[in-house]
């Protein structure tokens, strides 16, 4: 098996995706090398580079960018650090990575948006978006406050120890919606009922996402992009291992984590 081949078949696997104009590919080293041992994380963070590296797995399975740039080359950040010490560990580790992006986010059942609803035990599917980047599922009414704090606690196993929410707590939502990562709920499913939009920082700022939102008379639960990702990316993990029988297949989850500093109760009544 070789990087590229395992491209071609995701490329062919994926008629959503313009092969011309797609910023999956090979990022880094040779992908016509044979090899038998692949990791796959959501990010190519230098900790999971090295993980794999350590557990002999020459080639690197990602979602997002090597060098931080949503782009096919990647060359921005790749002469500045610490972009220059990542380049210098694949090449002295003699590793590769293979980036599937476009690929996986509208890959049907297992592919990003469709993992992170049923990781939240969304499964009451109601309408989606033309491109399959969003779509509304319908729960059982209860206060937002309730909602939250059950995708907080499903989070919870992926490392992230909190949620931000925008909008009354007690309100009574009953029709969530979710999207691929950055490319989350917005308009369009607020116009399909939507009541509560699950987006992820890195995609809805506040001035430009959340607080129109707000104004759309939807409720906002935010977290970190990852999060929203990883359930996907696990999934993509097994589905290499089970299309590829041939293959060694490690799941790497080592990019670093946010975590929540909340203030005393003092603290809070004296603002």
């Amino acid at each position: 098996m070789t990087a590229n081949r395992m491209l071609q078949d995701f490329l062919d696997k994926s008629p959503w995706v313009d092969p011309k104009h797609t910023v999956d590919g090979v990022k880094f080293g040779s992908g016509d090398r044979d090899i038998t041992r692949v990791g796959v994380g959501w990010m190519p963070s230098i900790e999971n580079l090295r993980a794999a590296h350590e557990d002999g797995r020459p080639l690197f399975v990602t979602h997002e960018p090597t060098f931080w740039q949503h782009t096919p080359e990647e060359k921005h950040f790749r002469t500045e650090e610490p972009g220059i010490a990542k380049s210098r560990f694949l090449e002295e580790a003699d590793m590769a990575v293979l980036r599937f992006h476009d690929t996986w986010d509208n890959w049907p059942e297992i592919g990003i948006r469709d993992s992170w609803a049923r990781f939240l035990g969304l499964d009451r599917f109601v309408a989606e978006a033309a491109n399959r980047w969003h779509a509304v599922y319908e729960i059982a009414p209860v206060p937002l406050e309730v909602f939250a704090k059950r995708v907080a606690a499903a989070v919870r196993k992926l490392g992230e120890d909190s949620v931000q929410v925008m909008g009354d707590p007690k309100r009574i939502v009953s029709r969530p919606s979710v999207g691929v990562g950055c490319g989350g709920p917005d308009r369009d499913m607020v116009e399909l009922g939507s009541d509560v939009l699950i987006v992820c920082f890195d995609g809805a700022s506040y001035w430009h996402a959340r607080q129109r939102f707000a104004e759309l008379g939807a409720a906002v639960i935010c977290l970190e992009h990852g999060t929203t990702e990883m359930p996907g990316i696990e999934n993509m993990a097994k589905y290499i291992a089970e299309t590829y029988p041939e293959l060694d297949v490690g799941y790497y989850d080592r990019h670093p984590r946010p975590w929540t500093v909340m203030a005393e109760e003092d603290d809070r009544e004296n603002r």
